[in-house]
């Protein structure tokens, strides 16, 4: 993984456990934002799941649709919405890494906080929308003093996702071996 040394533990109180945020948006690019994942919003997430540009990095769409079900009651997830406009185009979640047991076995600056995303709408494949989203939510994330580091790690052979994160300012740390299989770790650390 990392050769770079843990920053320094952010203060006795970690970020809490689940964002709180029920919408992420700002005046930098405001035709997109992310809203709250609610149990109405299941249906568009198991159609977009099961579309051929989503399953193969998500795998089967119904084991997919459980896990992130699941996350709207988790302390740990917090499942978004993207949207362009009022429009859903896309799901990306929000984790603790630190809490995760994975990712506990590893050497994390406190407090790292994970993504994971995909785009489902195709007509938005292609247009940077992808670097757009990752962009906001970075600037929600590192906004929070708390946060030391943001990580991502997408299937080593994401050619188009790893374009996105470097553009959205990730660097390549390196290969890793996650319960989902192969990864390239990717972080962002505050610099602040």
């Amino acid at each position: 993984m990392s050769e770079d040394p843990p920053l320094p533990a952010a203060g006795p109180s970690p970020v809490a456990l689940k964002l709180a945020d029920e919408r992420i948006a700002d005046a930098l690019d405001p035709s997109i934002g992310f809203t709250a994942l609610r149990i109405e919003d299941l249906p568009i997430i198991a159609r977009w799941l099961k579309l051929p540009h989503v399953a193969r990095w998500w795998g089967d769409p119904e084991e997919g649709l459980t896990r992130i079900a699941a996350h709207m009651a988790s302390a740990n997830v917090a499942p978004f919405l993207a949207r362009e406009g009022s429009r859903p185009i896309g799901y990306l979640q929000i984790y603790h890494a630190n809490s995760d047991p994975f990712w506990a076995g590893h050497t994390l600056p406190r407090e790292t906080l994970g993504l994971d995303m995909f785009l489902g709408e195709t007509d938005v494949i292609g247009r940077g929308m992808g670097t757009r989203l990752i962009q906001l939510v970075l600037r929600r994330l590192l906004a929070l003093p708390e946060t030391a580091r943001v990580q991502i790690d997408p299937a080593p052979n994401n050619a188009a996702a790893i374009r996105a994160y470097e553009k959205a300012g990730f660097r390549r740390i390196g290969p890793i071996d996650t319960p989902d299989g192969a990864a390239l770790y990717m972080a962002i650390d505050r610099t602040s």
